[in-house]
């Protein structure tokens, strides 16, 4: 008998969200990792109004940084099964202990496949958590504290998700490596494509914070509550310096934060088993997961995403909404690319970019490594509780803007169960991406670039072109480098050798 996925005892739901942020200066006082994601999971179920701790039967943690292959590993060593560490600290003995893969789109990725779980009877009350203490790491190392983060297990999580490739040892050598040099890729082929002079660029990216950094300073959850007028979130200074053309490090994702969050589902027959009253109760209406072309120089281009697009209009067309009718949006935000190719691929305006943001966005809200949306999902759940039957939507990014997951939330009940990802991600892997070559030589065309500054000063540009015989090329510039920066170059013609790395010049 196929499971219920209509209104009935297996219908899932958000019962409870909690979030909790540490501004302590002293490391010595701060909190680990564990520490800090149980705190946000006590938070969560005393949120529900239940006393539901003994009831989880799934707990489910989003990768920190520290495991992640990246360059930030825990000095104060390793928590073998963080979800079993979160479950000790809160009384709970779930059977399913789970960890997940690398990427800011696990959060509703997660809400989306547990919600899938408990409506096919897998799991009746499961708990989401994630969070990040690299605040607290970067200033206890800094004061050369030797502090003791390390927790055995009786065995390791169970491990959920794909851990894709999003670089190729090519695009390394030229410099896609860290998403601070690759988004303003995405963002100066955005710029070209809007016909915007690099000034007027920059203009239109400050407008677009500083209303984010306003919706931060007003939420009692953000690491820095401070609002940036919009000029000076874009001028470089002594405490903004350019990181990759056109960002300064007021428009970068701040992930040295302590921060976490959590989210408590159950099924519909658990919360009434529990006692969690109905105004506490939130459901998933419409969900979606996509990718694009994994490799960056795979994308079909560099100024849209045919996996938003067509992920998110799956998602509310589950739901049965349009984009004018959500109320309550949080669109991922680590790099303004991310918030403009998104609203552009949704349909959502940005007049009013406050209204694209419940947190604040990850530059100035705080980016808690890859469980950033699991504080945009808490906002949504209260916003919606406090406004009955207004739809809300979560966009969650992960990667090179390479993952992506999305859902539209309610207190209407419901549950219109969960597609195989397969069924519209199909569409996006049939895309052709353009022909490459690793050996470029000779004339072609600017498709799109960056220039990597040192302490502010520039270093050399990673530049994406297309040869005249319609071959995609990456390649290095070391000098020239001000014409980027000062004049419309999207398109431009260049001339390119083979090398390692490869050289291009402006013609």
């Amino acid at each position: 008998m196929p499971p219920d996925l209509g209104l009935g005892p297996r219908t899932p739901v958000l019962v409870g969200v909690g979030q909790h942020v540490v501004r302590e200066d002293d490391p010595a006082r701060g909190l680990s990792p564990a520490d800090l994601l149980a705190e946000a999971a006590r938070g969560a179920i005393a949120n529900s109004g239940a006393d539901a701790a003994g009831a989880i039967d799934t707990l489910a943690a989003v990768r920190l940084f520290a495991d992640s292959g990246g360059a930030l590993p825990s000095p104060f060593g390793p928590c073998r099964n963080l979800p079993h560490a979160v479950a000790r600290r809160i009384g709970a003995q779930p059977r399913e202990l789970i960890y997940g893969p690398l990427g800011g789109n696990t959060p509703q990725m997660f809400v989306n496949g547990l919600a899938e779980r408990i409506a096919k009877g897998q799991s009746d009350v499961a708990l989401l958590v994630g969070g990040e203490a690299l605040r607290t790491q970067a200033r206890a190392e800094k004061a050369g504290l030797k502090l003791d983060w390390s927790e055995d297990a009786p065995s390791d999580p169970t491990p959920y998700g794909e851990e894709p490739r999003y670089a190729n040892s090519h695009e390394i050598r030229h410099g896609i490596a860290l998403p601070t040099s690759v988004y303003p890729l995405f963002e100066n082929a955005f710029g070209g494509a809007m016909g915007w002079s690099p000034l007027q660029h920059r203009a239109e990216i400050g407008h677009l914070m500083a209303p984010f950094s306003a919706v931060a300073a007003e939420n009692p959850f953000a690491q820095i509550r401070r609002a940036y007028a919009a000029e000076a979130l874009v001028e470089p200074g002594k405490d903004n310096r350019i990181v990759a053309y056109p960002y300064t490090k007021h428009l970068c994702a701040n992930m040295f934060v302590d921060q976490a969050a959590a989210v408590l589902m159950m099924s519909t027959e658990a919360a009434d088993r529990l006692g969690v009253p109905a105004a506490r109760r939130v459901y998933l209406h419409g969900s979606a997961d996509t990718h694009e072309k994994l490799l960056v120089s795979e994308r079909v281009d560099y100024a849209t995403s045919p996996a938003i697009y067509i992920g998110a209009a799956h998602a509310l067309a589950q739901a049965g909404v349009t984009p004018g009718e959500l109320s309550y949006i949080d669109l991922y935000s680590c790099f303004p690319v991310a918030v403009e190719i998104a609203a552009a691929m949704i349909g959502l305006p940005t007049e009013d970019p406050a209204s694209l943001t419940l947190t604040g966005g990850l530059p100035y809200f705080g980016g808690p490594g890859n469980a950033y949306s699991l504080h945009a999902i808490a906002e949504v759940v209260e916003h919606c509780r406090d406004d009955a039957g207004a739809w809300g939507f979560v966009f969650a990014n992960g990667g090179f803007l390479t993952k992506h997951s999305f859902g539209v939330y309610s207190t209407t009940p419901g549950y219109n169960g969960r597609s195989d990802p397969a069924s519209y991600q199909a569409a996006i892997d049939a895309m052709a991406s353009p022909p490459f070559t690793e050996t470029p030589a000779g004339e072609g065309r600017l498709e799109t670039f960056t220039v990597v500054h040192h302490k502010g000063a520039p270093k050399f540009a990673i530049i994406i072109g297309r040869l005249d015989s319609g071959e995609r090329f990456l390649a290095q510039m070391h000098t020239g480098l001000e014409p980027l920066m000062e004049t419309s170059v999207i398109g431009h013609r260049l001339r390119v050798s083979p090398g390692e790395p490869n050289i291009a010049a402006l013609i």
